[in-house]
């Protein structure tokens, strides 16, 4: 990925005076809305000093530089700036995200159903980023079905999954080097990448562009590890300063990847520690999304947020932003599915109710009502009986009845009959006739 490294900047005569005299205060205040990049700003309107782009890009980073808070990883020193921007987005994903999804909750079944196919997505999608090549629909039906992975690409999902089942249960742990190694042992299972599990690396590796194969990135040396490696474990641990555990948990994200600790595998076990880290401060929703889709439908935008930050003297602002996006985003599909469950669970009730009114009895009206809402659903004759407290033979007459109206039909798998709607248009036209 080319990506066009920013200039030099220099306090030029003129800018300080300018900046705290709010002479370009309004040019500034755009300019963090997105935080953008040399590559991206030099291309802006209405820039300050439209015939001196470095000047321009120099009372940018003079006004950052004012902001920054800096941090310190073995005597490197790393900056953020939380814009307003960032601050706002901040609190629309604590109040109106979260507190919006508890006020107005989906249903405890279809709950369930969703945080069990977010964490399959997760798995999936998280191994997806690194590579691995099984299609969305063969990986869910594997780790539905628990059968066994069949090649690598299945078996660096069947780990993620195992891993996010593992850092679930670890929130009360403190970060340090032999949790870090289990994720990665977990993750590393039975693949290509097992050869490196167990430590830390011991010789210098360089990161590849996905794209076009280049050297990206050049980690620390390996003999700096242990440094980076417990600053970052310090820099987790800490409760001394208060930073908004969103920005923090990407900060670690974006350290782990920077420090690129073992010889493969560290993106996955990167991810992982974000999941963890906010599971760990009580942001319990995010069982609910799948973080790694986000960033597999923005891949490259992931990237260019990693190189941005290293090549503009290590502002992790630009990392901070493209993860404060995603969860957003992320968030947001999971209201829609809310949403959208509601209205299927409303449309649910209208049609049990009508039927009830076409003379079918509750039992009946219920089941076609589920039957309908659910997507693809079967039942048999002892799940109706049991679920309705009837005898079997009570459960049998309800059920020829319903298959005589038009409504539901049988179909044999393998020992069992199973009995699912006939079809919604075959619903819909019996309610409303």
């Amino acid at each position: 990925m080319k990506l066009e490294r920013p200039p030099e900047y220099t306090v030029y005569e003129g800018i300080v005076s300018d900046f705290f005299d709010k002479k370009h205060e309004k040019f500034l205040e755009k300019s963090d809305e997105r935080y953008d990049y040399w590559d991206s700003l030099k291309y802006k309107k209405g820039l300050p000093f439209p015939e001196d782009l470095v000047k321009s890009w120099s009372l940018v980073k003079f006004h950052r530089m004012v902001n920054y808070k800096t941090l310190d990883f073995s005597n490197t020193q790393f900056h953020y700036y939380i814009t307003a921007n960032i601050q706002k987005d901040l609190h629309e994903f604590d109040l109106k995200l979260i507190g919006g999804l508890y006020q107005d909750p989906i249903t405890a079944s279809d709950k369930h159903e969703y945080l069990r196919g977010s964490i399959l997505e997760e798995a999936i999608a998280s191994s997806q980023v690194e590579g691995a090549a099984t299609t969305t629909k063969v990986a869910f039906e594997m780790l539905k079905s628990e059968r066994s992975p069949r090649n690598e690409s299945e078996q660096m999902i069947f780990n993620n999954l195992r891993s996010i089942q593992f850092i679930t249960g670890e929130t009360g742990r403190q970060l340090d080097f032999e949790f870090i190694v289990e994720i990665h042992k977990i993750m590393t299972a039975k693949t290509s990448a097992e050869y490196c599990s167990g430590g830390f690396r011991t010789s210098q590796i360089f990161v590849t562009d996905h794209v076009d194969g280049e050297i990206a990135h050049t980690p620390p040396a390996a003999d700096k590890l242990e440094g980076f490696m417990q600053d970052l474990c310090d820099f987790a641990n800490s409760e001394k300063q208060f930073i908004h555990p969103i920005v923090k948990a990407s900060i670690i994200h974006f350290m782990f990847g920077f420090i690129h600790p073992f010889m493969d595998g560290n993106g996955r076990t990167a991810r992982a520690l974000f999941y963890w880290y906010l599971l760990k401060k009580d942001y319990s929703l995010i069982k609910n999304i799948s973080i790694s889709r986000a960033i597999l439908n923005s891949r490259i935008q992931y990237d260019k947020a990693f190189l941005m930050a290293e090549y503009d003297g290590f502002d992790l602002t630009y990392f901070i932003n493209y993860s404060v996006r995603n969860l957003r985003i992320a968030f947001q599909n999971l209201i829609k599915y809310r949403d959208k469950k509601k209205e299927e669970s409303d449309k649910a009730n209208l049609i049990a109710y009508k039927l009830l009114n076409k003379g079918l009895n509750k039992r009946q009206a219920d089941l076609v009502g589920y039957l309908y809402h659910k997507n693809n659903p079967k039942v048999n004759i002892g799940n109706y009986s049991l679920r309705h407290d009837v005898v079997r033979l009570t459960a049998r007459r309800d059920i020829n009845d319903l298959i005589k109206k038009g409504l539901v039909v049988e179909e044999k798998i393998g020992r069992d009959v199973m009995i699912h709607i006939k079809s919604k248009d075959a619903v819909e036209a019996y309610a409303n006739k």
